[in-house]
């Protein structure tokens, strides 16, 4: 399985579209691992003004995206 990271915060309605973008895409491959951008100090340097985030393969999907863009990163 393909892993997926959605980088989300508290409180966030910018998140509430992207996951609801997720849910529309045919996903059934991916694993979706969904992190808090505080959970790694990492994430909140170089992504605190940017979520939410798609992250795969080493690769970033910075908002705003929709669901054709996610299908492109994802090469759906």
């Amino acid at each position: 399985m393909k892993e997926l990271i959605l980088l989300t915060g508290k409180d966030c309605h910018l998140c509430e579209q992207a996951r609801t973008l997720l849910s529309e895409i045919e996903t059934k491959d991916f694993i979706l691992e969904e992190l808090d951008i505080y959970s790694k100090r990492t994430y909140h340097d170089k992504y605190w003004d940017k979520i939410p985030v798609l992250i795969y393969n080493n690769q970033e999907l910075l908002w705003p995206f929709d669901s054709q863009k996610i299908q492109e990163f994802l090469d759906l």
